[in-house]
């Protein structure tokens, strides 16, 4: 009896496992790769090692828009079909193992990047929502996971980096091949290059993996500031998780002119240069919750993989919610409960400017996936209990490991961990529900005591100042009221008199609270006579954000004063986009008799921040700087024609909204269509088609 139970058992197994293996296992990919800088075409092959389990009518590998030079299946030349998306092989492959190569060329226009030029050119990639498949023929079906293996050839002196650990350098001559290697599979998106002149180091975690923090030379004294917390927070995830890192090794590599904050490459983060900051830039951003967010990805989302887009949330619901979890451990319990906080409102001014979305949806907003995503599982953490909740993720984590999984299967999990919950509840109310469920959220969070002190302040916002005042007062000299309940104090004196706020403000002078100080400079619309000297002392502030708002405030309210603000802030610079030089360039050029022999050389710095040799965000900033200068400068114009051909969305939009604003006065129509003719042929073409639909 034993044995047929067995069998059957055995024979049940067999056949689900028949049923859910692939007709087609793509397992293994050794590509070769190099570069045409000046055409900016990559150049490679690709080898596939793949298993056909059962008879299949067709092979299809996604290939956007390439130049096949040549192809081999098994060692022959299959015959193929090629529509400028998928490579398509109908015979040729056999039951068993099968080799094929695949040799091109393309002229990638989106996912592979040319950023810079000279020893400033930077080469990356992104592949998720871009697809690899328009500079690697690979797959856009991100559960075809593949072990990936990569020789990248470029010019000697740059470094070179893709996913998995270094196998080797070889040099010949001008050039370095880099070879990198993989030992587990991992989706297609995930596969990436970052090319670019960098310093590097190195630091290991508790459990021997080697963790390499990038930084390009001219920003090494920011290395300290930008990397904090790296190594705690990684101890902290694979403690967290139960699961240890499942790669070889880990990266950070920051990138100029980057769309987002951060991509989770496998082994590999790239990320926005923006978040490279110095100690005082550290004060206004930092790249810790981007940094735990991505580092988080490496278990979920490239170790477990959504199937679907409905069930993207498991990767970026886990990832924002862990990336919470390791900002507590840095910053302690009351600074996650207040992130919660900020989430929850986050989440309600999405729905009410976007409508709302559920988190299980192919069509959800970001803010659903990730926060509305992270606050899901922090409720069935606080339901389920925090051990509980750990088990069921390392379960989840171990039996997914390197595969797919949906949110029903997770689902599961938690079921198998804690029968008696109400899954079906939990699932209606939280994931199938488009609603935000307020109510149920801030009961678990409001009397944290951060939460808790900012909703007093809060409760008196509608109340007059004069029944108010002493209680304000109080709050504000208080040494445990929260630096946010202290900020929203602050901004509760917007338009109150000097004379009736006066106490406040000294208060705020005499503290040293950084954003509660920058608060005030910002509420402060017309500066007192009384209190110019005290708002100067902003200017002191260690914070980039703060100096812009008082440079710019002084220089418009303190007209006799220009000359010697102009002369005090001279040298700053500011953040990476140069906030601060842009605005004071600005303020100098249009002071009346401030060295007017500076000024035409002032100009020329102001107008070369605009060339697309700058990143998006400076090119941004210069251009409104000369728009404030003069908001017919035809010197833009030339800048915005190029705004609508470069690769981040966001300044495609800046430029082609200009563009259509000013050509609503003939004058600049006119100039653009004489202009159309000596652009390169990509201007051209977008300017033409822009000018056509107006």
């Amino acid at each position: 009896m034993k044995q047929t139970i067995l069998a059957i058992s055995l024979l049940i197994s067999l056949n689900i496992w028949s049923q859910t293996k692939p007709k087609v296992d793509f397992t293994t990919a050794n590509a070769s790769i190099k570069f045409d800088i000046a055409e900016h075409m990559v150049i490679g092959d690709v080898t596939y090692q793949f298993t056909v389990n059962e008879a299949t009518d067709s092979i299809k590998i996604d290939a956007k828009n390439m130049m096949i030079q040549g192809m081999k299946l098994n060692g022959q030349t299959p015959k193929y079909h090629y529509d400028k998306k998928q490579i398509s092989l109908t015979q040729g492959f056999k039951e068993g193992e099968n080799t094929i190569t695949i040799s091109y060329k393309t002229n990638p226009k989106q996912a592979l990047y040319y950023v810079g030029s000279g020893t400033d050119l930077q080469i990356w990639t992104q592949g998720q929502g871009k697809y690899t498949s328009h500079w690697l023929p690979s797959f856009d079906d991100y559960n075809e996971k593949v072990i990936f293996n990569t020789k990248i050839s470029f010019e000697s002196g740059y470094d070179v980096i893709s996913n998995g650990t270094l196998d080797g350098k070889t040099v010949n001559g001008k050039q370095t091949t880099w070879s990198y290697k993989m030992t587990k599979p991992m989706s297609s998106y995930l596969v990436m290059l970052a090319i670019g002149k960098f310093d590097k180091k190195t630091e290991k975690s508790a459990s021997g993996i080697t963790i390499e923090n990038y930084i390009r030379p001219v920003d090494a004294s920011k290395y300290t500031t930008t990397y904090q917390h790296t190594k705690k927070m990684f101890d902290f995830l694979e403690t967290q998780t139960g699961f240890s890192y499942p790669w070889q090794i880990y990266r950070n590599i920051p990138v100029e002119d980057f769309m987002y904050g951060g991509m989770e490459n496998t082994t590999s983060t790239i990320f926005n240069s923006d978040y490279v900051v110095d100690n005082i830039g550290v004060n206004d951003r930092d790249y810790v919750n981007v940094n735990a967010h991505e580092m988080a990805h490496q278990w979920f989302g490239n170790l477990v993989t959504a199937k679907t887009g409905k069930d993207h949330w498991l990767q970026e619901g886990f990832a924002t919610y862990y990336a919470l979890l390791a900002e507590r451990e840095v910053y302690g319990v009351d600074d996650f409960y207040w992130k919660l906080y900020e989430m929850a409102e986050l989440i309600t001014k999405d729905a009410k400017e976007n409508k709302n979305t559920a988190v299980y949806s192919e069509k959800a907003t970001t803010a659903t996936y990730y926060q509305k995503g992270a606050w899901m599982l922090f409720y069935l953490s606080s339901q389920i209990g925090e051990a509980n909740f750990n088990t069921v993720v390392k379960n989840y984590l171990n039996k997914y490991a390197f595969k797919n999984a949906s949110t029903q299967e997770f689902l599961n999990e938690i079921t198998a961990v804690v029968p008696n919950f109400n899954i079906d509840n939990y699932k209606k109310n939280w994931l199938e529900n488009k609603s935000f469920n307020t109510k149920d959220a801030l009961f678990l969070i409001e009397n944290t005591p951060l939460v808790k002190s900012y909703f007093e302040v809060l409760s008196l916002q509608e109340k007059g100042f004069e029944v108010k005042k002493d209680q304000l007062l109080k709050l504000l000299k208080d040494s445990n009221t929260s630096t946010d309940a202290k900020r929203e104090i602050v901004f509760q004196l917007h338009k109150v008199p000097y004379e009736d706020a006066k106490e406040f403000y000294q208060t705020v002078v005499q503290s040293n609270n950084l954003k509660v100080r920058q608060a005030l400079a910002q509420v402060v619309s017309e500066i007192p006579a009384e209190f110019m000297e005290d708002y100067k002392k902003f200017l002191n502030d260690n914070s980039y954000i703060t100096r812009e708002i008082v440079l710019k405030n002084l220089w418009l309210q303190d007209v006799s004063g220009r000359a010697a603000l102009l002369d005090k802030t001279a040298a700053w610079k500011g953040f990476n986009d140069y906030n601060l030089r842009i605005t004071w360039l600005m303020f100098a050029l249009a002071t009346e008799n401030y060295k007017n022999d500076k000024k035409t050389h002032w100009y020329s710095e102001l107008e070369n921040f605009a060339y697309n040799k700058y990143n998006s965000n400076i090119r941004t900033n210069a251009i409104n700087a000369m728009w404030y200068l003069n908001k017919y400068d035809s010197n833009t114009l030339p800048h915005l024609v190029n705004a609508l051909v470069h690769h981040n969305s966001r300044f495609q939009k800046f430029g082609r909204d200009a563009i259509v604003r000013l050509c609503e006065r003939k004058e600049f129509k006119d100039h653009f269509k004489k202009l159309t003719p000596y652009l390169p042929q990509d201007e051209h073409d977008a300017l033409k088609k822009l000018i056509e639909e107006m």
